[in-house]
């Protein structure tokens, strides 16, 4: 598709020549007039999105988030001052339907609490603080000034950092590039544009003739959020997995992927702007970077695992005990179903990785 990124990118590489495709990816995502994220042009939600996320699927997600929240504040001694970070919002579902239940359940801590919403995009900064009107008091945008108390939240922001794909070929490691020929966009194999980048795909160890990726900008973003907390958590909710079970022969394609109209494509360089392009997160690398910032990782846990530790069965308790109709529970109970599906669902294909600095992991 002939887009306006599409000529912009085209007439950047006839002039400069190909890049590497993390350059790529980095332009269709956050190309400050026709990025995907940056324009605006991200959906997100069964009816006209492009994909959809757990807080978009029930808001049992958020509440037991909100359980989480709780009961780090009790592990911290009650500060204050709360502080919760939450990195790429989106469109503000999570933060609205998070303060909302600590407003209900949890009033003391609401008041003590200072939501900071951490987004790069114009757009969806308008689109958040529209959703966030009724907790304005609570809500800052851009991260806190001073190092603070409480917790930063991911929820599917790290899959969206761009990544440099590699493949070994017989002894020699080569790295994917994007080129333009005169008539369209084509990937083509060259030797790698950095070598400390590079290294970081080695270390995969990468069978010969299957793909790897690498994510040089999870180490900056973790930097930036552990240097945001005196004492407190990083959560991040992702899908991906531990590295030794995202490559190899049995994925020998990489996971990078293009996600539009609820659609997974495998056309990368298809429609640049107009679609999500995404690759899983390798948590091996995070929980990594995180020991060597001081941080203490708890275990790898899939989401269901997280959310049944954080208080699930609690809340579908609550949901029999209201005066709900008997179909509105049925239809609640039925939303919270993918949250916890096996296999590729969004019970295990997502995963829950909490760092802790200053405190002991809640649970």
């Amino acid at each position: 598709m002939d887009t306006s990124l599409h000529r912009w990118i085209s007439a950047r590489l006839e002039a400069t020549g190909p890049v590497p495709f993390a350059r790529f990816m980095e332009w269709c995502l956050y190309h400050p007039e026709y990025g995907y994220y940056t324009a605006g042009r991200v959906r997100v939600g069964d009816d006209a999105g492009d994909f959809t996320t757990s807080p978009h699927v029930s808001t049992v997600f958020a509440a037991c988030v909100a359980r989480f929240v709780t009961t780090l504040d009790r592990a911290l001694g009650h500060p204050p001052a709360f502080t919760l970070i939450e990195g790429g919002p989106g469109e503000g579902r999570l933060a609205g339907d998070l303060l909302d239940t600590l407003a209900r359940r949890e009033p003391g801590l609401y008041g003590r609490v200072a939501y900071h919403l951490d987004e790069i995009s114009p757009a969806l900064r308008e689109r958040q603080h529209r959703a966030l009107e009724g907790h304005s008091e609570r809500v800052r945008s851009g991260l806190p000034q001073h190092r603070v108390t409480g917790l930063y939240l991911s929820n599917e922001l790290v899959d969206a950092l761009p990544v440099n794909r590699f493949i070994r070929r017989g002894e020699e490691l080569l790295e994917v590039w994007v080129e333009w020929d005169g008539k369209g966009l084509h990937e083509v194999l060259r030797p790698p544009a950095d070598p400390a980048v590079a290294a970081m795909a080695e270390a995969l160890d990468p069978a010969d003739g299957c793909l790897v990726e690498v994510r040089p900008g999870a180490g900056p973003w973790l930097e930036r959020a552990a240097a945001c907390l005196e004492r407190g958590a990083i959560v991040t909710v992702d899908y991906g997995d531990a590295a030794h079970r995202l490559f190899g022969p049995h994925r020998p394609g990489g996971t990078c992927v293009g996600y539009r109209g609820h659609h997974q494509s495998a056309e990368l360089l298809a429609a640049p702007g107009e679609q999500d392009l995404t690759a899983q997160v390798d948590f091996t690398d995070l929980a990594r970077r995180g020991e060597r910032l001081g941080l203490v990782n708890a275990p790898l846990r899939k989401q269901r695992e997280f959310l049944f530790a954080a208080g699930l069965l609690a809340e579908l308790e609550e949901l029999e005990a209201s005066d709900r109709t008997d179909l509105e529970k049925l239809q609640l109970r039925q939303a919270v179903a993918p949250l916890l599906m096996p296999g590729a669902g969004m019970g295990d294909a997502f995963k829950v990785l909490v760092q802790t600095k200053g405190v002991e992991e809640p649970f």
